[in-house]
């Protein structure tokens, strides 16, 4: 990359290192943690591709108060963000938007990345849509995030976004007994940020969100009790 076009990406705000997957409906949440947990995205409605938004994360926001408004939300705020760079070295492009009449000039064999726009009638240009021409796309550690609605969602899944490595237990005898501590180490499985977290910094950078990522261990140490034999 050469160092017109990195200055370039670093001052817009409004372009995404990322694309996101994001799921919908009343069930938004779940349907997530079944994502986190089968390792993958799927083309579950056999359209012939995957789709993404390439709209910055930090942006969205004021988009997700909008769906809050129904019970059943075209998208809602749970998601899979993948870096765009390895989206695309898979196969994943930019839709390409046109009326019909566009549609008929292009090769059969690029029609899955058309969308039909038609502006003030039909247009999901707001989406900024990506699509990848596969039937799963299995998630990797080290290119994919979660986007969560709220922090205590992040509490609530924890035991998709970790996994139990280790108890140490701190044993302290007393007259007629034990008292001993247990605290859990979980290896991360996945990295996260919350909408919530997002409106707390306003108006956050593409800089603040990766500082906030880069700063999640890949360890996390939690008290689980304490027992007294």
């Amino acid at each position: 990359m050469n160092k017109t076009l990195y200055e370039i990406l670093q001052s817009r705000q409004d372009l995404s290192d990322y694309v996101f997957h994001f799921t919908k409906n009343k069930n938004a949440k779940n349907t997530l943690r079944e994502i986190i947990q089968d390792g993958e995205i799927k083309d579950i409605n056999n359209n012939g591709y995957i789709c993404f938004s390439e709209a910055p994360v930090t942006v969205l926001p004021p988009m997700f108060d909008v769906f809050r408004k129904y019970n059943d939300p075209m998208y809602a705020p749970y998601g899979i963000g993948i870096k765009k760079d390895f989206i695309y070295n898979e196969g994943g492009r930019p839709v390409i938007y046109g009326n019909q009449e566009e549609a008929l000039m292009l090769p059969h064999k690029l029609l899955w990345r058309f969308v039909n726009f038609a502006p003030n009638k039909y247009d999901f240009t707001w989406l900024r849509e990506w699509r990848i021409p596969k039937t799963q796309i299995n998630l990797n550690f080290n290119n994919c995030i979660a986007i969560v609605d709220k922090k205590k969602d992040i509490t609530d899944m924890h035991d998709v976004f970790f996994e139990l490595d280790d108890i140490d237990i701190d044993a302290e005898p007393e007259d007629g007994g034990c008292l001993s501590f247990y605290t859990g180490y979980f290896n991360r499985k996945f990295k996260v940020v919350s909408i919530e977290e997002i409106q707390e910094i306003n108006n956050m950078t593409k800089q603040q969100l990766e500082t906030l990522l880069a700063n999640q261990g890949e360890q996390e140490a939690h008290y689980l009790g304490s027992t007294w034999d």
